[in-house]
């Protein structure tokens, strides 16, 4: 899956824009599959795409239209989609975008991995080999914004507590 280091990534947001420029040939976030959550407080950010957690709770689609492929990403079967966005309320990491009646979760290009391929401070990078639970953000209640904010910020405390203590961060 998609992996960030939010000790790299500077929130550029380009990857927002090639993902909606490869899939929907127009430069928007709201069509990225891929989001970047900014802590305004420390002005840390971190780019977020579905990461196919363990748990998988997008799965509980009432209508069956999702299923695993076979790098692990979120694959949609267009025609049981009834836009009902159970799958957008479900992910604990607000990854999961919504666009005309179908949600937009990462597929990986196709294998080309466009934002991994531009993003300037190497902050993206590819993993196949990834089990990542999200357990512990299941419970986390609020808006797919508010889902990825918070998560952001628990990735962040290791480099915040870092930075306290006076250490300084390499790249």
């Amino acid at each position: 899956m998609i992996h960030c280091e939010v000790e790299i990534c500077v929130g550029c947001r380009m990857c927002e824009v090639i993902c909606s420029s490869v899939h929907f040939g127009a430069v928007s976030p709201a069509l990225s599959r891929i989001r970047v959550a900014k802590l305004e407080d420390t002005g840390i950010d971190l780019a977020i795409a579905c990461m196919s957690c363990t748990e998988k709770p997008c799965l509980e689609c009432p209508t069956d239209a999702l299923s695993v492929g076979a790098e692990g990403e979120i694959q949609l079967e267009v025609e049981l989609c009834n836009g009902c966005e159970t799958c957008v309320e479900a992910c604990p990491v607000g990854a999961v975008g919504f666009h005309e009646d179908e949600p937009l979760f990462c597929d990986l290009c196709d294998g080309a991995t466009s934002c991994v391929e531009v993003c300037p401070s190497g902050a993206l990078s590819y993993r196949s080999d990834d089990k990542i639970s999200l357990e512990e953000f299941l419970e986390f209640e609020g808006y797919p914004n508010e889902r990825r904010v918070h998560y952001a910020a628990v990735q962040a405390v290791p480099m915040r507590e870092r930075w306290k203590a006076g250490a300084r961060v390499d790249t």
